[in-house]
């Protein structure tokens, strides 16, 4: 039971300051992880910087340990069903604004600052990939 792998993303602005979230993301991904910075433009032309993070299961697992327990409760016992996709990637999204402050905390309003986690998990045929999740996400926070 686990994860095959994952993935962070954030999307900043020309504005943001790209050191502080290159921080923050080497905080929540470790140092081993390659954290890929690539300049952009957004559908209206404005300049952005898009940071990209892969990481294998263990890279993964290790990441997921830094969110807050709180919130993995909250994903265990709110929306967990709507947060798994059709090709059983868990989907999370963590306040940009809480991550440079040195906190993992799901995003609890509609914000634009947000950091997108997808991760694929380990379900194999016959099981379902709700009850994978509660399982892997409630050995987390025990």
């Amino acid at each position: 039971m686990g994860l095959h792998g994952g993935v962070w993303r954030v999307h900043s602005s020309a504005v943001d300051d790209t050191e502080i979230i290159y921080e923050a993301l080497r905080w929540l991904c470790g140092n081993d992880v390659q954290i890929i910075m690539s300049d952009d433009k957004s559908s209206i032309g404005a300049k952005m910087c898009i940071f990209e993070c892969k990481m294998k299961s263990r890279e993964a697992i290790e990441s997921l340990k830094r969110i807050d327990p709180e919130s993995i409760r909250r994903v265990i016992h709110g929306d967990l069903e709507s947060r798994i996709d059709e090709e059983k990637n868990l989907h999370i999204r963590l306040d940009l604004s809480k991550l440079v402050c040195g906190e993992g905390k799901l995003c609890e309003h509609p914000n634009p600052s947000v950091v997108k986690g997808k991760f694929k998990l380990e379900v194999y045929p016959g099981q379902e990939a709700t009850e994978i999740a509660k399982e892997f996400l409630s050995s987390m926070i025990n």
